[in-house]
């Protein structure tokens, strides 16, 4: 090391990777005063970071957390790049998504939400509630009334799949492209409370070849390995560190 700030050591393959970037700018030999001149500053950057962390910027400052969570991201991410997809594991996950892949291929749905309360109370007991008045054939507008009405609300028209997919989320999406017209779905767990999806009207054409469209098919699997990859690390976190819920029942 070529620096110690308090244990917060600045490594001499750091400070020499600087050094190498002045000298790209640079018309003449580095000084020794250069030199100096590099390592005060990335001692001063590192003084920076610690007042920072001593202030408690990393709790308080939403743009440093935020920069920080999604740098984060990328590093979990990162090795997925250096992974290469299989026309194997292409193929499987077309045949597996043909739905998704299908752009004509468009849904008319509409959705209730019903909203956990602020006090922690679920809305499972709306939702079955919800669910039960349409099995007995009450009318999807008639049911509505007992949803947030406050949610997003689905444009009524026949959307592609991936536009679908922004309202309802990637999960629901796949599952309502499954209904036909004039089902709904079971209450679905969803983030803050739960979702019944009815599906008013589909309209179905002709699969795409694989090898017309094969960019967008990696594009989507390697989107999906990244999301799985995001999850099952967050996850391994959860069993890494000790964590205490202390939420009302």
């Amino acid at each position: 090391w070529v620096a110690n700030i308090e244990g917060a050591k600045i490594t001499k393959e750091k400070y020499l990777l600087q050094l190498e970037g002045l000298r790209s700018d640079k018309r003449s030999p580095l000084t020794q005063k250069d030199k100096e001149f590099v390592l005060e500053r990335m001692i001063e950057e590192e003084l920076l970071i610690k007042r920072a962390l001593d202030m408690g910027m990393l709790r308080t400052n939403p743009m440093a957390r935020g920069t920080i969570v999604q740098q984060m991201i990328n590093r979990i991410i990162s090795d997925n790049d250096m992974v290469e997809v299989s026309e194997a594991e292409l193929n499987e996950f077309f045949n597996n998504n043909l739905g998704f892949f299908t752009n004509a291929n468009r849904l008319r749905v509409k959705q209730i939400y019903f909203q956990d309360q602020e006090d922690g109370t679920s809305s499972s007991q709306k939702a079955k509630q919800a669910f039960d008045k349409l099995l007995s054939g009450d009318t999807f507008e008639e049911t509505k009334s007992l949803g947030t009405q406050t949610a997003l609300e689905v444009p009524d028209t026949l959307m592609t799949l991936s536009k679908v997919r922004e309202y309802l989320g990637p999960s629901l999406m796949l599952i309502a492209g499954q209904l036909e017209p004039g089902e709904f779905t079971t209450p679905k767990r969803v983030s803050g409370g739960y979702k019944i999806i009815y599906l008013v009207d589909k309209e179905n054409s002709k699969t795409p070849d694989l090898a017309d469209i094969k960019n967008q098919v990696i594009s989507e699997l390697k989107k999906r390995r990244d999301d799985q990859s995001l999850r099952n690390y967050l996850e391994d976190l959860k069993s890494w560190y000790d964590i205490s819920r202390n939420l009302d029942e």
